[in-house]
């Protein structure tokens, strides 16, 4: 049997990963509810695994199907830059923008391959925190908004949503043994900030804010010099900072993340690939 998989087999898994629902893929794609449903079990035939868990409320990613999905998403992107593109056009400006918190896990990739893909596109990347960048959104200044689902703008209703994993790290992935656990902290207002307090207090645990910042550079660095605990999105650990053992404090909140996208630029073939490769990048801290 061929190794080969059909390019449209992955479009359909990376379009019903990204939208969580069938119906609203096929609808983008252009095709059936029943068409799309037979690619996708035709996809999973091919691979022998079950890609996508299917509910009333939509579809999700199974581990089989997240371990694909950078995959399909590369293979499908490759198959559109072999489109040549039309000769003569102006570059096409694109204004995004980014809460600090996701800047250095997808952006660089992201930036990489949109570039290959789009070489007359012209980006502008604003990095604020999520109020400012909302704001931004709604004043029509930005075509595309990576922050929190629940940011407070005019247009809730986002392109998707992931919901991603809150772990506690430290250095060497140590809870330091104080009477009051030392926390290094973001500057209020902050959603974790809350969340982690709340959990603290909840389980009756004593702490001290050792450390605090709304700069995302500084909180990495106090958590890496030793200074406290904190919690950061996955892709924030590695060399010394790592999460601390399973039950060491209790369970955070997952963080839900979202790309939110002009409704005028709908049919925007540069702005779909763009959020197709926010949510590749985005979908890895998911697993």
């Amino acid at each position: 049997m061929s190794n080969d998989i059909d390019t449209a087999l992955l479009r359909a898994l990376a379009a019903a990963a990204r939208l969580g629902s069938i119906n609203r893929a096929a609808a983008e794609l252009g095709r059936s509810q029943p068409a799309l449903s037979l690619q996708l079990r035709k996809l999973e035939q091919h691979c022998g695994q079950t890609l996508l868990l299917r509910s009333p409320r939509g579809v999700a990613l199974t581990a089989a199907g997240r371990a694909l999905l950078p995959f399909a998403e590369r293979i499908v992107g490759l198959a559109d830059q072999m489109l040549p593109a039309a000769p003569g056009l102006e570059p096409q400006r694109c204004r995004v923008g980014l809460i600090e918190d996701v800047v250095s896990l997808p952006l660089p990739r992201v930036l990489a391959d949109c570039a290959t893909a789009h070489p007359g596109l012209r980006l502008e990347v604003k990095v604020a925190s999520g109020g400012e960048l909302g704001a931004a959104y709604d004043r029509g200044e930005l075509d595309l908004l990576v922050s929190t689902t629940a940011y407070g703008g005019q247009n809730p209703a986002p392109a998707w949503s992931l919901q991603c994993a809150l772990p506690w790290l430290a250095a060497d992935g140590r809870c330091l043994d104080e009477e009051a656990l030392p926390l290094v902290l973001f500057a209020a207002p902050c959603g974790w900030r809350d969340a982690m307090l709340q959990a603290l207090r909840l389980a009756g645990r004593r702490y001290r804010v050792a450390f605090e910042s709304a700069s995302l550079l500084a909180v990495q660095a106090a958590l890496q010099a030793g200074l406290g605990v904190g919690a950061l999105l996955p892709g924030m650990a590695g060399g010394a900072l790592r999460p601390l053992p399973p039950g060491s404090l209790p369970d955070l909140p997952p963080v839900s993340l979202a790309l939110y996208r002009k409704p005028g630029r709908a049919e925007d073939a540069s702005l779909d690939r763009l959020s197709r490769l926010f949510f590749r990048e985005l979908s890895l801290l998911a697993g």
